[in-house]
């Protein structure tokens, strides 16, 4: 259980007292940037945002980032960072990766709970090299997993019958599957596919009961998302996914799905009935959409393929009706390919394609991510009293979300890295 701490363990523990000196703050809630500000952390805390006119506290290790922003730690709300045993050298620099390109914590929706676990407690202190980790444990239809992602992320064991990766049915034991679930660690309950309605109704309420959160697909197939929004999901994934509505007899499996005997777009109109309802429901229900642009893009066909146009309108129409973006990118990114993390793609694909404001994005990838794991009175903001995970921009990406690839340092608790 200690194989990841020599590999991770990076930096000194942080200052006593830490100086961000004459910054223009961003500080995540969609209000525009204050400029020419200063920020005090003390140990792992924000203590004062204040004038840099003001005497510097004694003893204070002072960074003069003058000019240059400071933004709340992004939060990539949807990624999958194990594939199984055996692949632990490329988990560790894929974190450190993920770190320094400014995000700072993550929410993985489904992989090795034994592998997650170990690594969530490292990656928790803040002299680790690593975003913070917030996983899942995951629920689904028998039939699903002869899936071979399900097979690689049981350790070795039977996938379907672990405690993290569970098959139900209407019969099945929810407090116990729930119990189980929960006893991995995992902050949330993840319902993949291949399960009816009433069933995604009695685990999901079973998991509040339990002090879970809850994430499902926006079809869970049959289950189609006005369903899955009725019963109460706190968060769900695949804006693609809600295309699933407008489908008479719904789409019968996950399966089915993938072998394109799934969505028709032309089915459900964005501008239809069908789907101004669930986007209405989901606002009454208070849901929040973890988009997954990313992906969806990564796998169109043209510009123009008509499931990428149908992806980027209805997202578009989500966040006009009001209903809650986090910026969730279900492809993390892969430090022998990428420059930076996905999530800055992901950001630049709300502004670009679906109308946010730069502001507007980096409250997706802030607040909204880490509210997706209930943790938003610790972090997500800028603000006194919440703990220090930042980044400091070169530029202010105020008017030019593609800014917040000009990364000059992260913080992470108050440990600097550079």
């Amino acid at each position: 259980m200690t194989r990841f701490l020599p590999l991770l363990l990076a930096c000194a523990a942080p200052a006593q007292v830490l100086v961000l000196n004459d910054v223009n703050v961003i500080d995540g809630t969609g209000a525009a940037a204050r400029p020419h500000m200063r920020i005090v952390v003390r140990g792992e805390r924000i203590a004062t945002i204040e004038d840099p006119a003001r005497a510097l506290p004694a003893g204070a290790d002072v960074r003069d980032f003058r000019g240059m922003t400071v933004i709340p730690g992004l939060v990539d709300a949807h990624v999958h960072l194990t594939s199984g045993p055996g692949n632990e050298d490329q988990i560790l620099k894929t974190l450190r990766f993920g770190l320094m390109g400014g995000v700072t914590s993550v929410r993985d929706m489904g992989g090795d709970d034994i592998v997650l676990a170990e690594l969530a407690k490292i990656a928790a202190d803040p002299k680790q090299a690593a975003p913070r980790i917030y996983y899942s444990t995951l629920v689904a239809g028998p039939q699903w997993f002869a899936d071979p992602r399900a097979k690689a992320s049981a350790h070795g064991l039977v996938a379907g019958e672990v405690a993290w990766m569970r098959a139900i049915d209407p019969r099945s034991d929810f407090a116990a599957v729930i119990t189980a679930g929960k006893a991995t660690g995992a902050t949330g309950l993840k319902i993949y596919a291949d399960l009816d309605a009433e069933t995604v109704l009695k685990v999901t309420a079973e998991a509040h009961r339990q002090g879970l959160k809850v994430w499902a697909h926006a079809a869970v197939f049959p289950a189609k998302p006005s369903e899955v929004i009725a019963d109460r999901v706190d968060v769900v994934s695949h804006s693609v996914y809600l295309g699933a509505e407008g489908m008479n007899p719904p789409v019968e499996s996950y399966e089915a799905a993938r072998r394109g005997q799934g969505i028709d777009y032309t089915r459900s109109p964005v501008d239809g009935k069908d789907m101004t309802v669930v986007l209405r429901l989901m606002e009454d229900m208070g849901s929040i959409l973890d988009e997954t642009l990313f992906v969806t893009n990564a796998g169109k066909r043209s510009d123009d393929d008509p499931i990428w146009r149908w992806t980027v309108a209805i997202t578009r129409k989500a966040h006009l009706a009001g209903v809650p973006l986090a910026a969730g990118t279900d492809s993390f990114g892969n430090p022998g390919r990428d420059a930076l993390p996905n999530i800055h793609r992901e950001m630049e694909l709300l502004v670009k394609e679906c109308g946010l404001t730069p502001l507007e994005a980096i409250h997706a990838a802030t607040y909204e991510g880490i509210r997706t794991v209930g943790m938003e009175k610790a972090y997500g903001t800028v603000e006194a009293g919440k703990v220090a995970d930042l980044v400091v921009l070169r530029e202010d990406p105020t008017s030019d979300i593609t800014r917040t690839k000009g990364i000059v340092a992260v913080i992470k608790g108050g440990v600097v890295y550079q």
